[in-house]
């Protein structure tokens, strides 16, 4: 069986994934969420971000477990975060750290490439560009969206606008912490 790529993505209940002003301030991460993100994360073999997310992520989670007052979710998730393999799609970015691939052509042949490769599914966190260009070319196998208890009334939706319809069947709906709400969905082609 073939590694999947899963699409990770926190949401707002009005579709954004970052507020007005880029905000991302507002994802609930009480003990069952923390729990469900680390134990499943932790499971993946590879991270897979456009440049702007992995550059956010590689500002903070090297040392996320070392600040004092840390989130029990940034004492677990940082280790796996350093030691995960992870690709950055990018055209402009030219060096990573971190165990980290640049990918800057021909995404549908890298994307099948780190599939191949990898000892586990790919999650894919983002960003929104990123997402969209996955969305269209029909490189996600899964969904899994944590719609979050907030309307931000504004910001960048997670689905652009002028993507093709996109048939998904629901594999799993549940809710973590009796906050956020998750969302799985398989792709219809899967």
């Amino acid at each position: 069986m073939s590694n999947k790529v899963i699409l990770w993505m926190q949401q707002s209940v009005d579709g954004f994934i970052c507020g007005p002003q880029g905000e991302f301030d507002w994802p609930v991460f009480e003990a069952e969420m923390t729990r469900y993100a680390d134990e499943q994360t932790g499971t993946l073999g590879m991270f897979l971000y456009g440049r702007k997310v992995y550059e956010g992520m590689a500002s903070y989670w090297p040392t996320a477990d070392r600040q004092p007052g840390a989130h029990p979710h940034d004492l677990a998730f940082a280790r796996v975060w350093r030691e995960k393999p992870k690709a950055v799609f990018s055209s402009t970015l030219e060096h990573a750290g971190w165990n980290t691939t640049i990918v800057s052509t021909d995404l549908p042949k890298a994307v099948a490439e780190l599939k191949e490769r990898s000892e586990g599914d790919l999650g894919l966190f983002g960003g929104a560009e990123i997402t969209a260009e996955f969305i269209r070319l029909g490189l996600i196998d899964e969904y899994r969206i944590f719609v979050h208890p907030v309307v931000l009334g504004g910001g960048i939706p997670l689905f652009a606008p002028g993507l093709e319809r996109t048939p998904l069947r629901l594999v799993e709906a549940r809710t973590l912490d009796s906050a956020v709400v998750l969302h799985r969905y398989a792709s219809a082609a899967s």
